[in-house]
Parts: structure tokens; sequence; C-alpha cells
């Protein structure tokens, strides 16, 4: 008979690409965890996983055997889950992904409330980019994602929160600094920094930027290879060109040197929600995070939609 336990040594070593190491991360001894991987695998009469590669791989037939895992451990998780909703308890731990153009000036606003509102929650908080967010709730790493929406996925469920409104970042004494607002048709590629290929902030930049096309191809301008906003930021300082920044990143640095410029209507802006997946069971936890971090925001984040746009993600 299989059990949880020999499907969490799998994903173990799936994650490790060690015996050893798994070994340690399920707190038993290396030949305990070999001996019940084995068994499964005789049981089963398949090979899971390639010894003689390392790190250890899994075979083709091993990866499908872990994709089940992951879903089956999942799944089982979620039976503590109910438990905790029947006992009305907002505890137990919480890992929450952001995406890095959102976390250091939207995370600040509502941390501490939260943590005061569900003192017995055990918060983990970590920086990840669209995709890794998805395959993460995908993938059972995640619980919950704060990032740029629709993402277009059917295996999970976006929560509205609000919408958040671009900018134009430019240096001093510029040609758009002095504009009292931005048509984005009269602004030149050449000087636009953007961030690395990967960041959804990227694409939304371009798509606002260049007639709104998804492609992104450089003409010449500086595209800087680094996950920073805010070195952007420093750049477009030191008179390097200028970006695109989100509204909250306005106000999120006090020291800025440049000047904020606003779009013209309807004003560019980005759909943020809180993304979870379709099996995720504590509505009660998720109703309490939509309620604080919707309550921390600043009253500029609630403008008419009418007046704005949401920019796609591709």
């Amino acid at each position: 008979m299989i059990t949880l336990t020999q499907l969490g040594y799998l994903t173990a070593v799936e994650r490790f690409g060690n015996f050893h190491q798994a070994a340690k991360s399920c707190f038993v001894t290396q030949p305990t965890l070999s001996m019940q991987i084995k068994k499964l695998e005789d049981d089963l009469g398949i090979v899971i996983f390639d010894r003689s590669t390392q790190p250890v791989s899994p075979t083709p037939i091993g990866r499908l055997i872990l994709d089940q895992s992951r879903l089956v451990l999942s799944q089982a998780a979620k039976i503590e889950e109910i438990v905790n909703l029947t006992k009305d308890e907002l505890s137990g731990e919480l890992r929450l992904a952001v995406i890095p153009t959102m976390s250091p000036y939207l995370v600040p606003l509502f941390l501490n409330e939260l943590q005061n509102q569900c003192p017995q929650l055990q918060l983990s908080v970590e920086e990840a980019r669209t995709t890794e967010i998805i395959e993460g709730l995908n993938r059972n790493k995640y619980d919950v994602g704060l990032l740029a929406t629709p993402l277009g996925e059917s295996s999970l469920v976006e929560h509205f929160i609000f919408n958040e409104a671009f900018y134009v970042y430019a240096a001093k004494g510029s040609d758009i600094a002095v504009s009292a607002e931005v048509d984005d048709t009269s602004l030149k590629d050449e000087h636009l920094l953007l961030l690395t290929e990967g960041h959804c902030l990227r694409e939304q930049t371009l798509r606002v930027c260049r007639g709104r096309r998804s492609r992104a191809t450089n003409t010449g301008g500086l595209s800087f290879s680094s996950g920073s906003l805010e070195t952007l930021c420093r750049l477009v300082e030191r008179g390097q060109g200028y970006t695109v920044i989100p509204e909250l990143a306005v106000s999120g640095q006090a020291r800025r040197q440049g000047v904020v410029v606003p779009f013209k209507e309807p004003v560019p802006t980005r759909e943020v929600s809180l993304v979870v997946h379709r099996s995720f069971a504590r509505q009660k936890l998720l109703t309490k995070l939509l309620a604080v971090i919707s309550s921390s925001l600043p009253s500029s984040v609630t403008k008419d939609p009418r007046r704005q746009r949401t920019v796609p993600l591709a």
C-alpha cells in the first residue's frame, strides 16, 4: 500500500536531487528513506529515480508519479485546513509570494496590521516572478500569490483588490519632466529603461510606451539586466533615460530625485489581485487578508475606473 510518507520521501528526493539531503529534510536516516522508496518501486514494478546521475533525476514514469504525488500531498494537507476552518482559527502557516515590483511598496503597508489581527498566523513572504508564483501555487509551494492579473490560468482563482496607475519617471530637466502629463504615443523607445526579461512589469511597460505592442523588441535603448525597479530609478536620476513605475512606488521611496509625471487619461493601470489555487480551503483567512490589504491602501488607488485602462500582462 502506498503511504503519504513514501510520497513525501519522493518529493524530497526530487527537490534536493540527493538521498542524503532528502533524508535530513524528512528527519529520518538515509537507509530508512532509501528503503521506503525502493519498496515503493518494487511494489509498483517501476524505477522512479535514475540513481546513476548526479544529481539524482526522475525517470520518465517517475516524473508522472511525482506530479501525482504532489497533488495527493496537497489534497491531504487540505484536511487540516478544513479542520482549522471549523475551529474558526486564523492560525497556522501562510506562504505568500509577491512579485518584486510590488513587494517593497505594498507589503509594508499591510504587514503589521495583518500580524496584529492574526497573531497566531505564521506568515512567510517570498519575492518571485509571475511564472514562478503560478508554478508555486500549482505545486503547493505557495498558498497565496499577490501579483498583477488577469493570468488566464484555469487552475487558479483571482480575487481583485485594486487597480494601480502607472507613471513615467524621468530625470529633472528632461523633456518629459517639464510636461504636466504624458501621452504614451510621444514616448521614445531609445530612452526607455526596462527590467530584465521575465518581469510582467517589463511587458506592461512595453505595451504602454510602444503603442501597446506585446513584442519586447529593443531599438537601441538601454535594457538593464536587473530585477530591481529601484536600480532603474537610480539610472533615470543619472540622466540615462526614463522608465515606468507603478503608483505605490511613487510614494514608496522618500528620497526620489527624479520627476514623476502622470499619463493622460485614460490612465494605464495594472490590476492587482490575490491569487490562490482553486483547491484553497482557508476562505476565512483569505477574506481577512483581502480586507487588511484593502484597508491599508492609500486613497489614491480608488480612482474612477472609467478614467483608466488596464494594461494586459502579455
